[in-house]
């Protein structure tokens, strides 16, 4: 347990960055990171006497936000060290603006704060010769001294939006670039992460209505509403992480409108399809479409919930194995050995892995709405979800064996990932 002291006696600690001001970014980052209590000190009216008077047992963690941009990664590894006396350092081993204290040691920091608000924390750091000092993380702070280092601590931490492991090439270079310009008009403005998507969702679902509608130029509109919806989603997730307002809520919220609108675009599809070639058949096929996309959404999200107890289908691992570990059986994905196929196959399995992602599927379907081929997009849709649901279904089916042997060992659900 600890409670938390934010440094922002300074003007600059009032400049707004991407949305926030430099104190209320610290004063979000102590919160994120567990801080029971966050007091700002903003300037001498600030009564820091009397809050530390309620300290209790609880340790002590100091940022510096007057003069820099702090992050998350200032402080996570300074609360993952161990030692009484804990002091984050940069990569030339130099104070960075954040340190942590249990025992007695708080109140000599609180007493060094009480007499130099702007720079009593430089005075313990420089006087802590026998602390722990901890290498903070990257995307951690920056100066904003000036206007060219403020601008150098924008684009820092515009850096936390991408994601390498998870985005595919469509969106690295077609959706990211789109809708970063947008999140940052987005974080100057009243409008929350949960608000954009419900936006996204009633621009998707109207999509969805012009895509089952006969015409092509409904059609066309159709798949461009969903492809702006899916720019637009991208900027619910980047105003969370920026705000430092991400929750469970929010990423169900994100996931479950996600996963409605493409469901509702292969039918408003299919149902087009249907429209220009009414035959039983077609209508069958959008049926067994249908419970293939559903069968999908469970199996993925089954593990999700009950295994991975995190959202997102990104994280499914549908190949498992039972394994001892040291707390007792438990789940782990199984060991692949590297693939002894040419790398041009490996390659074109990669891409075939992008090409059924939603963000593909939007940006092919809105390319081939303007030629007219719609039988091309619900065909691609249909294939993808029937082939899924080949894979999928029989994984989950293992899964369920695997838990009930994983019950009948007496143990839990346990899942280490690799």
């Amino acid at each position: 347990m600890f409670d938390a002291v934010v440094l922002a006696d300074s003007a600059r600690a009032r400049q707004v960055l991407l949305g926030l001001t430099i104190a209320e970014r610290g004063k979000r980052v102590a919160t994120r990171v567990g801080a029971r209590r966050v007091l700002v000190v903003e300037d001498s009216a600030t009564d820091l006497t009397a809050w530390a008077a309620e300290l209790g047992d609880a340790d002590l963690l100091v940022i510096r936000a007057s003069d820099q941009m702090v992050h998350m990664p200032l402080v996570k590894p300074l609360l993952a060290a161990e030692g009484a006396r804990r002091i984050a350092v940069g990569p030339d081993g130099a104070y960075a603006g954040a340190l942590y204290a249990a025992g007695t040691d708080r109140d000599e920091v609180l007493g060094a704060i009480a007499a130099d608000r702007t720079a009593g924390d430089f005075a313990i750091a420089a006087a802590w010769s026998d602390a722990e000092r901890v290498p903070h993380g990257d995307i951690a702070r920056h100066p904003v001294t000036t206007p060219a280092e403020k601008r150098a601590a924008q684009k820092l931490l515009l850096r936390i939006l991408i994601k390498p492991t998870e985005d595919s090439p469509v969106s690295k270079y077609i959706y990211r670039p789109l809708s970063k310009p947008l999140t940052v008009l987005l974080l100057h403005t009243p409008i929350t992460a949960n608000q954009i998507s419900y936006f996204v969702g009633l621009i998707g679902l109207f999509g969805c209505w012009l895509t089952a509608q006969p015409s092509q130029s409904y059609l066309i509109w159709g798949a461009a509403l969903v492809f702006i919806s899916g720019i637009i989603d991208g900027c619910d997730g980047e105003v969370s992480r920026l705000r430092l307002t991400s929750s469970a809520f929010g990423a169900w919220l994100d996931t479950v409108i996600d996963e409605v609108t493409t469901f509702t675009y292969f039918v408003a599809i299919g149902y087009h399809t249907y429209l220009h070639h009414p035959e039983w058949w077609v209508a069958a096929s959008i049926v067994l479409g249908a419970a293939c996309y559903i069968t999908n959404v469970y199996g993925i999200y089954y593990f999700c919930i009950v295994v991975l107890k995190a959202g997102g289908s990104q994280y499914y691992q549908g190949d498992l194995e039972i394994f001892e570990s040291p707390e007792g059986a438990a789940l782990r994905p199984k060991h692949k050995p590297p693939s002894k196929a040419p790398a041009w196959v490996q390659a074109l399995g990669q891409w075939a892995l992008y090409m059924i992602r939603r963000d593909f599927i939007n940006v092919a379907a809105l390319g081939l709405t303007f030629l007219d081929l719609f039988e091309v997009i619900y065909g691609g849709m249909w294939m993808g979800g029937v082939i899924a649901t080949l894979i999928i279904l029989p994984e989950h089916l293992r899964l369920r064996r695997q838990l009930r042997e994983l019950a009948r060992r007496g143990g839990g659900t346990r899942y280490v990932a690799v």
